[in-house]
């Protein structure tokens, strides 16, 4: 089976002091005279600053010239304009002397713009927006407003369901041994099973259960942004999920642990009792984790849900958070969704190129990989023409932790597991639970090289994969289908060089030098969110430009007050070029605004309950 490699060199490479060079890309329109028009685009009016002018969209996200609302929205409106609709108010950038905290004043705005436009939710600093609800009229008015970048959807998102299975399974058939699949075990052996690594659960919530509190305590802290809830999971995803990154087996006496059984855990509750949550907590719970990543060693964001992608990673608000929290040295995690096994099926946020999405392998219970196949569930490809998923993990009836009374437990009393000692575990089925064995991975690696970026830690986990399914007889759908294939925690943990030396990566028999492997996350254009949020932190710094000559304009003229800051100098700009760790992130202000509880059950939701769920 062919496997693309994916970057581990140039991202390795790049902390090692190696030269990469950027791509080339497009244009732009200056604000101050001379009037630069590149051709053949239509003619953009420059405006005088402070004045912005006009934000132009990526194509194909807007039905009409000018108008800022998301497609999906403006369905809802035509089908309902009455109807009080969930929304997010995104700001575009702040102008400059920035003063304060610009991100938190942006916020404000947007929640003022509803507040008189309709119902104010929660400011969400991260992105410069507010959440809120309006009906159709109100939407239209914050539609004129100039200072309004986009006006999205607040859709809902949820575990995702699928088709049913092609072939039932045995009743018996579980994976226990989901942690000796990928060779996590392996690891263990050498002494690293995730301690002192912390990974961010944003779910349904984590209950106090034995393989996380015995024999000390590893859920360091619990928040929520979801509805109100009375016991610690009510849903009993969250739990099982944070069962396969980090449970312990204290239960089960060893018989059923995660991947990472010394990991710590932080629940950040971001779905609600009925298994969906929206756009607008998922956004807070990221922001919520960066404001607190230092205090609790928080090193990975878990994503195992997702909403529709009906925006390009560009202009999706979800996907912009996501990469705010890699730029911050957090790996994110997300699932690339159920909707298998058609093209073009992977949800938001793992449609963004910059996260590691997974996606789901069914191993039949067994130790070899050789029998195993795609579960038929798993999303690929986006519309982006990303190759997603990233790669893939186990995720067909994972055995982890149950939360007795929960909803899944009371409406699938079927796949309660009994241990050999008695103790009751549960099993699960999807994307979701790929996800989890990925995290689970990450904080293996992260415990053995802590100093690791996120786009190392990709390019490691991706460029390290183990083949499977050779004795299965299935053909996949497509070769981009499952990714560079079958996560190997061993070989990913164990490649990575140490100290100053260079090392090599031993792939297909061959060793290859670190400089020499295709890069990760290079020559990428972040969403449109992340660029305005981002605009007071970049302010000031090298302009420097993929093309100095694209589309007969001299870039090196321009500074930082004399061009239209706007999406078409974001796909120009050398976003590569750009140190990371040195920018002025103290400009930036997360968890400043405080959670004022919305009643969300007061508004319907596009429920993802979950009895909906067909998945064995």
């Amino acid at each position: 089976m062919r496997r693309r490699l994916l970057g581990i060199g140039c991202a390795l490479a790049l902390a090692l002091g190696a030269d990469v060079s950027p791509a080339r890309a497009q244009l732009l329109v200056p604000a101050l005279p001379p009037v630069l028009v590149p051709a053949p685009p239509p003619v953009l009016v420059p405006a005088p600053p402070p004045v912005l002018a006009p934000v132009l969209p990526p194509a194909g996200t807007q039905s009409l010239i000018g108008d800022k609302v998301d497609p999906a929205l403006r369905t809802r409106m035509q089908a309902d304009p009455l109807a009080l609709l969930p929304v997010i108010v995104e700001m575009q950038q702040p102008v400059a002397p920035f003063i304060g905290a610009p991100n938190v004043s942006r916020a404000l705005e947007a929640l003022d713009l509803l507040r008189f436009n309709g119902v104010p939710g929660v400011a969400l600093s991260l992105i410069d927006a507010a959440a809120g609800f309006a009906n159709a009229a109100g939407i239209e008015a914050l539609n004129l407003a100039p200072n309004v970048a986009r006006i999205h959807h607040d859709a809902t998102v949820g575990p995702q369901p699928s088709a049913p299975p092609p072939v039932l399974a045995s009743a018996d058939q579980v994976s226990g041994i989901y942690p000796q699949v990928v060779k996590a075990d392996k690891v263990w052996q050498q002494g690293i099973a995730g301690n002192g690594v912390t990974v961010a659960i944003l779910d349904s919530g984590i209950a106090a259960d034995a393989d996380l509190v015995q024999p000390q305590n590893r859920i360091l802290a619990s928040v929520n942004f979801a509805d109100e809830r009375f016991t610690s999971d009510p849903g009993g995803h969250g739990t099982h999920i944070a069962g396969i990154v980090a449970g312990n087996g204290s239960n089960s006496g060893g018989e059923f642990t995660g991947v990472a059984p010394q990991a710590n855990v932080v629940d950040v509750r971001v779905l609600g009792s009925t298994g969906s949550g929206r756009i607008s907590s998922v956004v807070r719970g990221i922001e919520w984790v960066l404001a607190h990543r230092t205090a609790y060693n928080i090193r990975v964001i878990n994503l195992s849900f997702g909403a529709p992608a009906t925006l390009p990673y560009r202009a999706d608000p979800m996907s912009a958070a996501v990469e705010i929290a890699w730029r911050r040295g957090l790996v994110v995690v997300a699932a690339s969704g159920n909707g298998g096994p058609q093209r073009n099926t992977v949800v938001t946020p793992g449609i963004d190129p910059y996260a590691i999405t997974v996606g789901a392998t069914d191993d039949l219970g067994t130790l070899s990989p050789g029998d195993d196949t795609l579960a038929w569930f798993s999303a690929w490809g986006s519309a982006d023409s990303n190759a997603k998923p990233d790669l893939v993990a186990p995720g067909r009836r994972l055995v982890s932790i149950r939360v007795p009374g929960s909803a899944l437990d009371m409406l699938f009393p079927d796949r309660v597991v009994v241990a050999r000692n008695g103790a009751t575990y549960f099993r699960l089925t999807g994307t979701s639970m790929a996800t989890a064995v990925v995290s689970g991975a990450a904080a293996l690696l992260l415990q053995r090289r802590p100093t690791l970026t996120p786009d190392q830690v990709k390019a490691l986990l991706v460029g390290t994969t183990q083949p499977y399914g050779w004795a299965s007889g299935q053909t996949l759908p497509d070769p981009i289908a499952d990714g560079n294939g079958l996560l190997d925690a061993y070989s990913a943990t164990n490649t990575a060089p140490s100290g100053g030396q260079q090392g090599g990566l031993l792939l297909g028999g061959t060793l290859r030098s670190l400089a020499t492997v295709a890069c990760v996350n290079q020559g990428l254009r972040p969403a449109d969110g992340f660029a305005r949020s981002l605009y007071p932190v970049l302010f000031g710094s090298p302009l420097n430009w993929k093309d100095p000559l694209a589309g007969g304009i001299f870039w090196p003229q321009f500074t930082w007050d004399t061009l239209v800051w706007n999406s078409v100098a974001w796909d120009n700009f050398a976003w590569d070029s750009v140190l990371w760790d040195s920018v002025a992130w103290d400009s930036i202000v997360w968890d400043s605004v405080a959670w004022d509880s919305i009643a969300w059950d007061s508004v319907a939701w596009d429920s993802i309950a979950w009895d909906a769920f067909t998945l064995d």
